[in-house]
């Protein structure tokens, strides 16, 4: 059997917990970084009164800001892009 000094079990132990954490930190800020949002340019929407931009999920001529609750007619920021 080996023997090994309580410290030296404890400083084991310790060094190899430390190294299992920082191993599960790098693999899930790895995978953070490649996750991006990709928006469609027909989701986004200016406001025609307040210019705060927002997004909606219904593709529909008329939507509400949801800022200064005005509706507005259609999607004008790709209107402004092209």
């Amino acid at each position: 059997m080996i023997e090994i000094a309580p410290d030296i079990a404890f400083l084991a132990y310790l060094g190899i917990t430390l190294l299992a954490l920082l191993g599960l930190w790098t693999y899930s800020a790895s995978r953070a970084s490649k996750r991006k949002l990709v928006l469609n340019e027909s989701e986004l929407y200016v406001c025609e009164y307040c210019k705060s931009v927002y997004m909606d999920t219904r593709a529909a001529s008329v939507t509400r800001c949801p800022e200064c609750k005005s509706l507005n007619n259609d999607n004008v920021y790709s209107k402004s892009r092209e």
